[in-house]
Formats: C-alpha cells, structure tokens, sequence
C-alpha cells in the first residue's frame, strides 16, 4: 500500500502495542468489520508481559492490570451484543447490590433482573490464586488470536515515520534482540502504566508519540491505590453477599474521595483514590493508609475484624483525570487510558468505545489525520464533554454524601421514594442508581439531577428530616456510637413481607387497617442471638425503645415468652397501653397485641429469619385500627386524639430500635470473625 492510501488495503499489517482490553477490543472489531467487508488485514498484537504459560495455547499474561476489576451492566451488554460472553471462570463474583456509603445511612440499589455486573480479575495476580488464573484481559486477548491475529511478545521501545512514510515500531524482543516492525498504522494501547506509579507522559513511547505529532498533548492523571486482602468465602459470603460497596469519605485523617469494596472468590479488591493517596510518597506511606482505612468504623461495622486479614499484593497505580489532546497523526493513533477514560467509572467501557470506533473510521473513513479527525475524533471530544460533566457530578456526590445533614436530607428522600412510590416513579433512585454503576453518560446524570422530580423529593426529605430531628430531640433518642442503617421496606415488597408474616403465625394480618407500618434490618448473628437481644424490651438494660417522656416497661410475665406484658405509659399525661405477647413461633415470630382506649386490634410482630448470605434479618410489623366516636362531638374527639400519635413517630422510634439492636448484636457477634480472620 502507498503513503497516499486513504483507508486499510488488502494485506497490510497493522501493529497494535499493548494486549489489555483496549488492544484486544481494537483487534476484535477490526478483523471483524475487515472480513465482513472483504479485506485481509494482518494483525500483529506487541505484548511486552510474557504468556504464564508458554508450551499452551493461553493468552493470559502475566502480572497485574492495576484495576479494580468491576464489569459494569453497561460494558457486560456490550460484550453479549458481540458475541464475547465472559466464561464462568472468568467472573469471580456477581453482584445483585450496590451500596453508596453516605455519612448518615447507606443507600442500597438493586441491580436490575435484566443486566448483570460482576467482578473479575483483570491479571494473573494476586499469585495466591489456585489453579490456572484465569482473567479478563487474558480472556479477550484469547478471542483477539481467535479472530486472526497474532501476539508478538517483546517491549516497544518507541515509534516514528520510516522513509516510506509508514510508521515503524522500534522494539526489543524477549530474547534481547532489537528489531524493527514496519506496519500500515500503529495503535498505542499501553494503558497509562506501562510503569506504575510513574507519570505515562516521561514514557520513552509516549515521548516518540511526541515528537512524531507535536500536536499531541498528554491527559493528566492521579495516582490511585489498589490492594487485595485474603478473606476468605465464608467471610464475604455472611459481609458481601453478592454486594459491592461504594464509599464516599474517609476521616479527618484518612481523606478519601471514592472507594471501592468488590469481592472476589476468596479476595477482596480494594480501590481507593483522595488526598491521603496523591500524597502519599513512602511504601510506609501506603501501609499507614491501608491501617488506617481498614480500623475506620463505617468499614468496621460493614467488614467486622477485616483489618486482621492479610493482605496478598498492592499496586499504586494511576488513572487518567483528562483526555489527551489530538491522540492521532497520519497512521499513527492512541485508544483506551492512554487517551482518556470516564471519569472514576467503567475504565473498560471508554477502552471499547474508543477501540471501536477508531477500528471503524479506519476502514470506513482513512487514516490520515484528517479522516481520523472527522471520525475517531468524535470519541475524544464524547470523552471530554464526559468528564467535564463528570466533574460537576462528583463535586455535588461528594457534598450529598459526606456532609452528615445534607446525606441525612438525601437518604430520607431516598427512604420516603422507596415507602411512597411505585419502583418505576422514583427520580432520585434512578439517578443514584445511574451514578454508581456507571450506566450513563454524565450529561444525562447532571441533567437528571436538576429535574423536577429529584428536587422534589429533596425538598420532601429535607421537610422529613427537620421533623425526625425535632421528634427524636423530644423523645431524647440519641445516635452517639451507634451506625445508622437502612430499615425502610420497599412499596412493591410490603405485601410479601406481610404474606410471609402471616404465613409464620398461621393467621390472616388484615387487608386494610388504619395504621401499618413495616421495618426491616439486616443483622449479623443468630437467631438466638437477636432474641437474646430482643429480651431486654421493656427492662432497665434496654438500649432501644427507651424515651423521654415515655415509661417503656416489661409488667407481667417473662421476656419473649407468652403471657410477658409491656406497658408504654406517659406520666404527666396519663396516658398508656399494654401490649401482651400472645404467641411465639420457635426463635422466629413474636406476636404482640394491643387493645386499649385509642386503638383496637392491635398488631405488633417482630419476624427473625435467615438470609443467603448466612445472616438473619429482623423484621417487624405494626398496625391498628383507630377507635371510632359515636356523634359528631365523639368523632372530633377521638380524631384528635389520634392527631397526639402520629404515624411518623412510630417510623423513627422503630428506626432507631432497629439500628440498636443490630449494633448490639453484631459487637458481640463479630468477634467470633474477627478471630477466624486474624488466624488465615
């Protein structure tokens, strides 16, 4: 083919450097798209990690990819559309949660039933992995070979324009050997740690890359810290059950912007980026951060006893925070981290999405710079509107879930969606959900954020925070040492809930009562456990349920043992109620009932039952029916007696009872694991 040629010609060699998922993605959709339109291309793949496994047909390299490893709905539907299915042994983990991790509660997300997202190991590491390590980047390089080309293993050293016009790789190969590698177009898919930890931009490549197009400028980037600790799947199973966790702050000391916890078989990935990270320049620098955010207490209470587990390897390596300038001259272009990624998401979504597109505007449009322009350009310029909405979105994330008033406000706003509206009207949760699993562009997000339904539900959840915070002043309920949970029950769940409920009694609850309320939480720790807990209702000891103005006391009987009484009575008032337990179903169901001036029928069930992941959850149902007054003076008196309880008060009272005995459960229950982990 002549320097002249405007698009990829029968039998000319394209060298792709670099066989991450970039370089694998370019290939794929380049052989594919050229056989469908008739031409033979030579593909040649310059991989400078040597194969695990040399005397196999295995593509895995050897070494770490320095990622955290997580395929995004978005990415996994990608890769079904084209026919690259991750094998089973591939994905380490699927994920059916995500949590955000604000400074007042988390907020749990649902993975929709028809995408998936799941974890994977990118490399070879950590070594202590059994069998043949299967990983992502292994995988596709593997289905790259399958579609034509062919793995080169050596170092490039740097590139430039042969006397022909065509460009040429300068390159030392396994052996030691220096040579050449003439080709049609170059593809740089080196990622942006070729060396980690360093800044790409002194790289001997990307300088060749420099002085070959003195147009093109660099993307900055910030270093990020990756390490993987050996847990154990018993341990993530009962902590991580098909979760991730998104974390958004650290402490005063430890400043964190973003972390992440995935689980891997037995491993957990842990990323992280902040100001503690940029700053840290030491090796004990980086083990000083790992002590630090393991002894935190919101991963304490989310990973009970993790900071005893060993830790199996650490990488710092660096991530890309701007996109390049003008990645491409005549013949020669960038693809993946080396030009740019989505800000702090779904790195491998932006690696197919500009692989892709530059593998068509080859073959469709040239590969002189201003074909490429016209064409691959149109990636470069998504990525950098991206990001600057990107920006916007992390900078108001981080004032919604680190300032503990304005994450109060935007929980609460969450929770009432969640009680109130249907799954298919609920603003805040989609954007929420859009945010953590990168499933969106950043413009799409920053426009969601601004729209009528999610400032609405902002200014209800501020209106319902102002009230909770008035209400538990009155009641003398105080937070202190304790964490704060979700217990809200979702809208489309409740009457299954109640079906279960009902089931466990043997009974019918009641279709419609005046008052119901629902509330559940999950509890690392037995059955037993919970109701040994749960004893304590009504005694001295009692660390929930106990209120100003209310004299919550246990009269008659034994604690959780038919025939046990417990009285509310308001001193100054005189006003009260007994609440009688009338049956027991094993270490499962209480039933309590209530009859008394205000109210009739009664209900109060609290339902312990076992999840997957080896926990128990503690559920608890309420309702009643209002006395009714005879004539129209007894209506408005009764009415306005039911006006002294309302039904709010019950959500936070409940509330925090819930989150206290989860509290008081699980110290004393993960001690037990912290020991099993300090013993690995």
């Amino acid at each position: 083919m002549s320097p002249q040629s405007s698009t990829l010609q029968n039998n000319d060699r394209v060298a792709i450097v670099g066989g991450g998922p970039a370089g694998s993605f370019f290939a794929i959709h380049l052989l594919r798209e050229a056989k469908r339109l008739g031409r033979n291309i030579e593909v040649v793949i310059v991989e400078k990690r040597g194969p695990t496994d040399p005397v196999s047909d295995c593509s895995q390299c050897r070494g770490c990819n320095f990622c955290a490893g997580l395929i995004s709905p978005r990415l996994n539907k990608i890769l079904e559309e084209h026919g690259l299915g991750v094998p089973d042994e591939v994905i380490q983990g699927r994920i059916n949660y995500v949590w955000i991790q604000g400074q007042w509660k988390n907020f749990r997300l649902r993975v929709p039933d028809d995408l998936q997202m799941y974890s994977v190991f990118r490399g070879s590491l950590p070594g202590r992995r059994t069998g043949r390590p299967a990983g992502f980047d292994g995988f596709l390089l593997g289905e790259a070979v399958k579609e034509g080309a062919r793995i080169l293993y050596g170092e490039v050293q740097g590139v430039a324009y042969a006397g022909s016009g065509m460009p040429s790789l300068t390159m030392r190969t396994q052996s030691g050997e220096k040579v050449s590698l003439d080709a049609s177009f170059v593809t740089i898919a080196t990622g942006i740690n070729a060396r980690c930890g360093l800044d790409y931009r002194e790289d001997a490549l990307i300088s060749s890359v420099k002085r070959l197009n003195p147009a093109f400028v660099p993307g900055r980037s910030r270093k990020a810290f990756i390490f993987e600790l050996e847990v154990g799947e018993d341990y993530l199973q009962r902590n991580l059950h098909r979760e991730i966790y998104f974390i958004e702050y650290g402490s005063k000391r430890l400043v964190l912007e973003h972390t992440a916890l995935i689980p891997k078989g037995r491993f957990l990935t842990v990323a992280m980026i902040g100001k503690c990270i940029d700053d840290a320049v030491l090796p004990r620098d980086s083990r000083q951060v790992v002590h630090d955010f393991l002894k935190l207490p919101q991963i304490d209470r989310i990973l009970p006893g993790i900071a005893a587990a060993p830790i199996t390897c650490t990488c710092v390596p660096r991530m890309t925070v701007t996109t390049a300038r003008s990645p491409f001259s005549d013949r020669v272009a960038l693809v993946g981290d080396a030009v740019g990624s989505r800000l702090n998401k779904d790195g491998l979504f932006s690696a197919h999405v500009t692989a892709s597109l530059l593998a068509q505007t080859m073959l469709h449009d040239g590969i002189d710079k201003q074909a490429l322009a016209r064409g691959y350009g149109k990636a470069i310029n998504w990525l950098v509107a991206d990001n600057r909405f990107g920006r916007m979105v992390f900078s108001m994330s981080r004032v919604a879930f680190t300032r503990p008033l304005v994450s109060r406000i935007v929980y609460q706003a969450f929770a009432t969606e969640c009680k109130v509206r249907d799954e298919r009207n609920r603003p805040l949760s989609v954007v929420l959900w859009k945010i953590a699993s990168g499933i969106a562009d950043y413009r799409e997000v920053f426009r969601e954020l601004w729209s009528y339904g999610v400032l609405r539900s902002i200014l209800v959840g501020a209106a319902v925070t102002l009230r909770n915070v008035a209400f538990e002043l009155l009641f003398g309920l105080k937070w202190g040492e304790y964490g704060r949970y979700p217990t809200v029950v979702l809208r489309e769940k409740r009457e299954v809930l109640k079906g279960d409920l009902a089931s466990s009694l043997g009974k019918e609850l009641g279709e419609s009562p005046d008052f119901e309320r629902m509330y559940v939480i999950k509890i690392r720790g037995s059955e037993d456990e919970i109701l040994e807990e749960f004893a304590k209702f009504g005694q001295p000891n009692a660390r929930f349920v106990n209120l100003r103005f209310v004299d919550v006391r246990q009269v008659q009987g034994i604690p959780n043992q038919a025939g046990s009484v417990i009285r509310y009575r308001v001193p100054f008032v005189g006003l009260g109620a007994e609440m009688q337990l009338t049956k027991r179903v094993g270490s499962e169901t209480l039933l309590y009932q209530i009859d008394e001036r205000l109210v009739h029928d009664g209900k109060l069930i609290f339902n312990v039952s076992p999840t997957k992941g080896g926990n128990c959850r503690l559920s608890i149902y309420t309702s009643f029916d209002y006395k009714k007054g005879k004539g129209f003076v007894g209506r408005v008196i009764w009415e306005g007696a039911r006006l002294l309880f309302p039904g709010f008060v019950h959500d936070i009272v409940w509330n925090h009872a819930l989150c206290t005995i989860k509290e008081e459960v699980e110290r004393n229950h993960d001690q037990t694991f912290g020991r099993q982990l300090s013993q690995r």
